[in-house]
């Protein structure tokens, strides 16, 4: 029996995001998958506000964790790789795989370069609605207007109060083997970032040529599966 795969999805989005690639990529090669959607994400589409900290999705994924029998795999991509991060503080897993995931060093300069490269953006933070944000510069996310127009209406609403979380730079080191994977044309972290996040841990980093912020929802999603796959 291969091993668990838990599965952490990031800011806006939910459980769906896994579904429609990498879960099917995985249970394909007999790793039994779980995507959790974390609290106020159930619902796609949802506008409705929610206000969470960024630890009631801490303890969310700890709850997923407590249920299993045997230590798991765990994929956290951008929120959902910090999520992974603060987790890893008291918790543990066998392997840690951080997707696109907001740095070690926190979210505050990526914030920054953004609101200097689309100020546009700034009316939507003055009304706390990231999603908003993500929906009308949806190159942020996604690389190919297609997919954009695919997979904006599906993301939700986020927790300002989560984000402001996300500011906050990790300092705790750790024992679990841990892999930085990232995409060379993210729109929102840098390679830089993700090289950064990979020393900080003394994890193994791959950065995927041409892939977007979502890696798991990029034409060539397989590009991140592969990497994923060889190294778990």
């Amino acid at each position: 029996m291969k091993d668990t795969l838990v599965f952490v999805h990031g800011m806006c989005h939910g459980s769906w995001c896994w579904e429609e690639q990498f879960i099917p990529y995985f249970e394909q090669l007999g790793y039994q998958c779980i995507a959790f959607n974390l609290p106020g994400h159930e619902m796609q589409g949802s506008t409705r506000r929610i206000s969470y900290s960024l630890n009631d999705y801490v303890q969310a994924l700890h709850r997923e964790v407590a249920k299993l029998s045997t230590p798991p795999i765990i994929i956290g991509h951008s929120m959902g790789g910090m999520i992974v991060q603060h987790f890893l503080k008291k918790g543990t897993c066998k392997k840690a795989i951080l997707m696109s995931s907001v740095p070690s060093s926190g979210v505050l300069k990526a914030s920054l370069r953004v609101l200097t490269k689309y100020p546009g953006v700034i009316p939507y933070l003055l009304r706390r609605d990231l999603n908003g944000a993500f929906t009308n510069y949806p190159q942020l996310i996604l690389n190919d207007p297609a997919l954009s127009f695919r997979y904006a209406p599906r993301m939700c609403a986020e927790s300002f109060v989560a984000y402001l979380g996300l500011m906050l730079p990790v300092s705790h080191q750790t024992f679990v083997p841990i892999l930085v994977v990232g995409g060379s044309e993210d729109g929102l972290i840098t390679v830089r970032e993700f090289a950064s996040t990979a020393k900080h841990y003394r994890a193994r980093l791959e950065i995927i040529e041409g892939g977007s912020h979502d890696l798991m929802l990029d034409h060539d999603f397989e590009k991140s599966a592969k990497v994923i796959q060889e190294w778990i």
